[in-house]
C-alpha cells in the first residue's frame, strides 16, 4: 500500500514562528483535511501513483521533513533497539533445545524416541493458546510485552536444573506461553508507527534477530560445551539455558524503561508531545486509527465478517510449513549424521543456514520496500526455494547440493517480515483487527504445527525426513499460490474503496 507523508518544511516567511507553532500548525491544517488525504492516497495507490520516493538503500524518503525524520530517528531507537534483542533472546533459547540435545543432554536424561519432538509440541501448544489472549492485551496495556519477556526469561533459566523429561516439559510449556506475546505484538507496533513504505525494512531489521539469534546459539553453544562443560560441577549443555537467561532478562527492563508501546498509549518521556501527536497525525494519514475497545462477541463476529481474517490465516499456513526444515532442528541433524564433525563443530556448521538467511531478510525486506510490493518477491522465493529443497527430496542427490539448499534454506523464512508487513496494511484501518487477526496467523498455524510434526517431521525418521521435505515443497507451491490470490482480494477491496470514495 502507499502512503502520504507530511510536507517538507516550507521557506522563511517575514515572521519565523517557532518549531512548535509551526508542528501545531501543520497538525491542525493536517487533521482539517485527512479524509482528503486519505481518499487522495487510495486514488493513487489504485492508478499506479503517489509512491514515496527513495531509492532501495535510502533510510528516509526524500520527502520526510527534518521534524520527521527526527521523530523516526527516535522511533528506531526505542523500538528497534529492544525489538531485535528481546526476539534475538528468543531465538537463542529456541536453538539451545536441540544444541543441548545434541550437547548430550539426551544420554544425561535418558531420552528416547520421539521426546524431543514432544518438547517442541508441548512449547508449540503453549504458544498457541496463549499468543492470541497475550496479544489482545497488549494492545490495551503497556507493559504486557515486557513482563512477559522477564518470565520467559527465568523460566529459561530454571531450565539449567532439570533432572527429568516432565520437568523440562512443563518448563517449556511456561516459556512457550510467555514467548507467545512476543512476534505478534512487536509487527503490531510497527505497524501502530511506521507507514507502508517503511514497515518493510523495520520489520526485516526485527526478524534479522532471528538469524543472528541462532548463529549466536550456535556459536555459544559451541563456546558453552568447549569451555564451560564440568566447571561448578555442571554439564555443558546445562549451562546454555544459564547463559541464554543472563542475555534475556536484563533485556526484559530494557523494555520496561525505553519501550514506547503505541502512539495512542505511550508515556515515553523520550518523546515530546508534539512527536506524539505527529506520529499519530501520520498514521491518520494512511488511515490508521487507534483502538477503539474490545466488546466481546460484536467485535470478533466483526472480524470474522471480513475477508481479511480468512485469507490472511490460509496466507501464513502453507508459509508456515514450507520452511520448518530451518527451525526444527532438520539440517542440523543433517549435519551430525554425516559423521564428520564433532559435537562443537556440528554446533557451529549449524549457524550457516541463519548466516546466509541474514543476507535474505536484510535484502526482502529493502527491495519490498523500494518495489512498494510484497507479492512478486514472495512468489519469487518459493520458486527457488522448491528447486533448492529437491536437494533433499531427493536424498541420493549430491552432498554439495544439500549444503547449497540448507545454505539457502533460510530465504524462505526470510519473507517473514513482508508477511506481516502485508498483515499490518491489509488491517491498517482496523487496531482490534489488526492485533486479532495478526496474533490469529501465527497461532493458527502453530495449532496445526503442535501435531503436524508427529506426523511428518518425526525424530525418528531424521535426518532422512523423507514424508517432511515432500510436505514442505507441496506447501511451497500453495503458498505461492495464496499470494497471488491475497494480492488479487488485496486489489480488488483497493478498488472497492476507491469506488464508493472511502
Amino acid at each position: 500500500m502507499s502512503s502520504i507523508t507530511l510536507e517538507p518544511a516550507g521557506t522563511a516567511v517575514a515572521a519565523i514562528p517557532t518549531k512548535s507553532e509551526t508542528l501545531h500548525t501543520s497538525l491542525a491544517e493536517a487533521n482539517d483535511s485527512d479524509q482528503e488525504h486519505h481518499t487522495e492516497n487510495r486514488a493513487a495507490y489504485v492508478a499506479g501513483r503517489g509512491r514515496v520516493k527513495r531509492r532501495w538503500y535510502q533510510w528516509y524518503a526524500d520527502t520526510d521533513s527534518p521534524t520527521e525524520r527526527k521523530l523516526l530517528v527516535k522511533m528506531d531507537i526505542l523500538i528497534l533497539t529492544y525489538a531485535f534483542l528481546g526476539f534475538w533472546a528468543k531465538y537463542i533459547d529456541n536453538g539451545n533445545l536441540t544444541n543441548a540435545y545434541v550437547s548430550g543432554m539426551k544420554e544425561d536424561l535418558g531420552f528416547n524416541g520421539n521426546q524431543l519432538v514432544q518438547l517442541q509440541t508441548i512449547y508449540t501448544v503453549a504458544y498457541t493458546v496463549f499468543m492470541i489472549p497475550l496479544t489482545l492485551m497488549a494492545a490495551k496495556y503497556r507493559f504486557v510485552i515486557p513482563a512477559c519477556d522477564l518470565m520467559w526469561g527465568i523460566f529459561t533459566l530454571l531450565q539449567y536444573r532439570v533432572t527429568s523429561f516432565g520437568e523440562l516439559a512443563a518448563y517449556r510449556f511456561m516459556v512457550g506461553a510467555f514467548e507467545s506475546v512476543y512476534f505478534t505484538s512487536i509487527h503490531y507496533v510497527l505497524g501502530s508507527w511506521y507507514r507502508s513504505d517503511e514497515l518493510g525494512r523495520r520489520a526485516g531489521i526485527f526478524y534479522l534477530s532471528t538469524g543472528v539469534g541462532l548463529m549466536s546459539t550456535g556459536f555459544m553453544a559451541s563456546g558453552v560445551v568447549l569451555h564451560l562443560d564440568g566447571v561448578h560441577g555442571l554439564a555443558g549443555w546445562r549451562w546454555l539455558f544459564i547463559v541464554c537467561s543472563v542475555a534475556t532478562i536484563p533485556i526484559a527492563f530494557i523494555g520496561f524503561i525505553f519501550f514506547p508501546s503505541t502512539p495512542d498509549k505511550t508515556k515515553t518521556w523520550f518523546l515530546t508531545k508534539e512527536e506524539k501527536e505527529l506520529a499519530r497525525l501520520r498514521m491518520a494519514r494512511i488511515g490508521g486509527k487507534p483502538p477503539t475497545g474490545f466488546s466481546g462477541w460484536n467485535t470478533i463476529r466483526r472480524f470474522f465478517g471480513r475477508w481479511h481474517f480468512w485469507a490472511l490465516v490460509l496466507f501464513q499456513l502453507p508459509w508456515g510449513w514450507s520452511n520448518a526444515a530451518s527451525s526444527n532442528g532438520a539440517y542440523t541433524l543433517w549435519i551430525k549424521s554425516l559423521k564428520q564433525y564433532d559435537t562443537s563443530e556440528v554446533n557451529l556448521l549449524s549457524t550457516v543456514n541463519p548466516g546466509v538467511g541474514i543476507f535474505f531478510v536484510w535484502f526482502y525486506s529493502f527491495l519490498s520496500d523500494a518495489l512498494q510490493t510484497r507479492m512478486p518477491i514472495i512468489v519469487g522465493q518459493c520458486l527457488f526455494q522448491f528447486v533448492m529443497q529437491f536437494a533433499f527430496v531427493i536424498w541420493k542427490s549430491p552432498t554439495a547440493y544439500k549444503w547449497a539448499a540448507l545454505s539457502t534454506g533460510y530465504g524462505q523464512v526470510a519473507v517473514s517480515p513482508l508477511v506481516y508487513s502485508w498483515a499490518n496494511e491489509i488491517c491498517r484501518e482496523d487496531a482490534e483487527e489488526r492485533a486479532f487477526v495478526i496474533g490469529s496467523m501465527l497461532a493458527i498455524s502453530n495449532a496445526f504445527s503442535a501435531w503436524i510434526p508427529l506426523l511428518v517431521w518425526a525424530t525418528k525418521e531424521a535426518p532422512r525426513y523423507a514424508k517432511g521435505y515432500i510436505f514442505a515443497q507441496v506447501n511451497i507451491v500453495l503458498f505461492a499460490l495464496t499470494t497471488v490470490a491475497l494480492w488479487w482480494w488485496d486489489r480488488r477491496d483497493q478498488r472497492r474503496a476507491l469506488a464508493k470514495g472511502i
